[in-house]
């Protein structure tokens, strides 16, 4: 798949200084009315729930019809996954019905409506490092002991939500002396309970928004984010400027413009703009 240069802004430094406000009802219905949108949705703790183990996460209740319903109306909507998740078992979670973009493993692995593939040239060059860390962890991390190791192929995430504290401190410190000196190419991305190795190059789910809207083209869709984690930050920096960004979860500091209190909200949020859009489908 053959991808535009990427146009990236500026990012300023420093932590997020400010809570987010509550999404106002109605706002993105009325940006569809006016504009189309890219409605970009992460998946653990946005469409589902976060779960100690990370097989348990199934959608909330509606969220599969409602993202089938949008992906029905792809003149007003395009619709995109950006996920940790690899694309296997995203497709496998969600079974999305539709043209949907999918981007998996924080924006490294993606797959376009028409069903072609983009993969990270950094993933290639991450192999090696890849498997020392696998190779590493198959010896240093107790799986007994509260501790989910999920190998993505181009990522892989050490789970540690049921780990005692003092274990997962330590695993956590002894993981990032070893992916410090022994693995150059990748770096650690800290999630919910999560440190997830991935290629140094790789550019994030900033990137992958931004990638997606280069493929688009002009005239550009109006981009919306919704994520719940750490790792959805770097999109939400991204699209300060020029979208509509909502933190999930508790009130708390963030670079996102919104907040939601939970994912069965957000898919309350996405009832709304589906009943908006067949309602103008019916009047014309």
């Amino acid at each position: 798949m053959t991808l535009k240069p990427l146009t990236r802004s500026t990012t300023p430094p420093g932590a997020p200084a400010a809570i987010p406000k509550p999404l106002p009802r109605g706002i993105l219905p009325a940006i569809l009315d006016k504009r189309r949108m890219l409605l970009c949705l992460d998946y653990d703790g946005t469409l589902s729930e976060i779960t100690a183990r990370p097989a348990d996460a199934r959608p909330v209740a509606l969220a599969r019809p409602a993202i089938s319903a949008l992906a029905r109306h792809t003149d007003r909507i395009a619709l995109a996954i950006i996920s940790g998740r690899d694309l296997k078992t995203l497709a496998a979670l969600l079974e999305p019905e539709g043209r949907v973009w999918m981007v998996g493993s924080h924006g490294i692995e993606m797959v376009d409506p028409a069903g072609r593939r983009y993969l990270s040239p950094a993933a290639k060059e991450s192999l090696g490092d890849l498997a020392k860390v696998r190779a590493w962890m198959r010896f240093q991390i107790p799986r007994r002991a509260g501790f989910v190791v999920e190998d993505k192929r181009v990522a892989i995430a050490l789970h540690y939500r049921t780990a005692a504290p003092a274990a997962a401190s330590i695993a956590r410190a002894k993981f990032a002396q070893f992916v410090a000196s022994e693995c150059p190419r990748l770096r650690i991305l800290g999630g919910k309970m999560v440190d997830e190795v991935l290629p140094r190059a790789a550019g994030g789910k900033g990137e992958a928004v931004r990638r997606i809207l280069a493929a688009i083209g002009p005239p550009a869709p109006m981009p919306v984010y919704f994520g719940d984690d750490a790792t959805d930050e770097d999109a939400f920096l991204e699209l300060r400027d020029e979208g509509v960004t909502v933190r999930v979860g508790a009130a708390q500091r963030s670079y996102a413009r919104y907040r939601v209190a939970s994912p069965a909200k957000v898919v309350a949020v996405l009832g709304d703009m589906v009943a908006m859009l067949e309602s103008a489908r019916k009047t014309k």
